[in-house]
């Protein structure tokens, strides 16, 4: 079986009334908990300068730029959006596969939206939500440890897809789209291993890419056809030809894999937040203080041990270098009983009672877990009056332990209330009650309309 002519045609001719109901409103949660994220993420070091680029760049007023206000050409629209919401680091993650999915689908889908005026919302829940399944089953497939980011590998050829859904294009046409955009997929991990800020630009290349793909592919530019399993094909070519196949079309058009999709509570790598709910938990039933703690250590997976489990270094990039590091966030955890947003900025991040207590941890790896798990850390405290563990198997936001509307609404305040322009509660009211009745909206160039009212920065 052809998998790419399933995929397309699984895209090609799923309509919003096939949607069931439950995935429709689990959508509206991603929708309106990456854009909360994403006016928090506007005030993230490099968010500006990007913004200030791309409005130097100029073109025709196509698309909305969130937070900044002011319209550019979509290409740039998606890109500037984009790494606002992947800033943070805020945003949703597929566990099994370490991936986020709507930081590229999301603002592609948003500037294609307002480019072609007239989407209604069903439309666009429609194409993101397909855009979405896409990156997760590709994901989901992938078999070897993290070296590419499948953030951006995944999400350019998700991306690609919504924006063609959006401008309702036909096989032939769609096929053109993710062949173009092939070529332009890309997105190493070793930005994360130096701490560069490119890497939450990685994700943002996919979005501009699956814009720009798509219109490519209406004016009859093709690119490659055997996309997935050719010889050279992304399978072959960035997973060394290990993957599952199965995987990619189980349960194509019967179940949405977004659904496995987490929302998260802490802004940082996914990698630390099992860590980080043992940490809290062991201090609110023990009643921890950080003055009788002698030595912390933390068994995790080798990918987390590669990727966030190093001792605690502030280096040219102290908020990236904060967001990854299991140290770091477990030390905020536990000397303040929460971890958010401010905690990642400079001045906190050089708070030397943090600095001190991260110099306790020690994180080792657990042969006995999977390599990719990152949904299972446990904790071991060592204080002056005994030695306290805890497992965590169940992390917050995931879907066996899910945020419910009402805490996705209450984070999406705190993101608008972190902006140096809080918006008024009228304001915020309205922009809560059109996200939650997103399949209403008759055209999704008038919602974004709002983020010009509300420019936050």
């Amino acid at each position: 079986m052809d998998i790419v002519t399933e995929l397309i045609k699984h895209i090609v001719s799923t309509q919003y009334d096939d949607l069931p109901h439950d995935v429709i409103e689990e959508e509206k949660k991603f929708i309106i908990d990456s854009l909360g994220v994403a006016i928090a993420g506007s005030l993230a070091p490099g968010c500006k300068e990007i913004v200030d680029l791309v409005k130097e760049w100029g073109g025709k007023p196509e698309a909305t730029i969130i937070a900044y206000g002011g319209k550019i050409a979509s290409p740039w629209a998606a890109l500037a959006n984009s790494t606002m919401m992947h800033a943070l680091d805020f945003d949703d993650t597929l566990d099994e596969s370490a991936l986020h999915a709507h930081v590229s689908v999301l603002p592609t889908a948003l500037a294609m939206a307002e480019l072609r005026g007239g989407v209604t919302g069903k439309e666009f829940i429609n194409a993101v939500v397909l855009g979405v399944d896409l990156v997760c089953r590709l994901g989901l497939a992938t078999r070897r440890p993290l070296s590419w980011i499948r953030t951006s590998t995944c999400g350019s050829l998700g991306s690609a897809a919504t924006a063609a859904k959006v401008l309702d294009f036909d096989y032939e046409k769609m096929l053109r789209a993710l062949g173009i955009v092939y070529s332009q997929t890309s997105g190493n991990a070793q930005c994360l291993i130096d701490g560069g800020l490119v890497k939450r630009m990685q994700p943002a290349f996919s979005a501009q890419a699956g814009v720009v793909s798509a219109l490519l592919a209406e004016k009859g530019i093709t690119g490659a056809r055997d996309i997935l399993e050719g010889i050279y094909g992304f399978f072959n070519l960035y997973e060394g030809g290990d993957y599952n196949r199965e995987k990619i079309l189980t349960g194509l058009g019967k179940q949405f894999e977004g659904a496995r999709l987490s929302i998260k509570p802490y802004p940082s790598c996914r990698m630390t937040h099992a860590s980080i709910d043992a940490a809290i938990a062991v201090r609110k039933e023990k009643g921890l203080e950080a003055s009788e703690i002698v030595e912390i250590v933390v068994c995790v997976s080798k990918m987390v041990y590669d990727m966030v489990g190093g001792p605690f270094a502030i280096r040219k990039s102290p908020q990236v270098d904060a967001q990854f590091s299991i140290p770091y966030t477990i030390a905020v955890g536990i000397l303040r009983g929460d971890v958010f947003l401010k905690d990642f900025e400079e001045f906190f991040i050089r708070d030397p009672a943090v600095l001190k207590l991260a110099e306790k941890v020690k994180v080792i790896m657990d042969p006995a877990l999977q390599e990719r798990d990152m949904g299972i850390a446990t904790f071991v405290v060592k204080t002056n009056q005994g030695v306290y563990e805890k497992k965590v198997s169940k992390v917050k936001g995931s879907p066996s332990n899910p945020m419910s509307m009402d805490e996705c609404i209450e984070k999406f305040k705190k993101c608008f209330a972190y902006t140096q322009k809080p918006v008024s509660q009228t304001k915020l009211d309205e922009i809560l009650y059109e996200l939650a009745n997103f399949e209403k909206i008759k055209d999704v160039k008038d919602f974004m309309d709002f983020f010009v009212e509300v420019s936050c920065v």
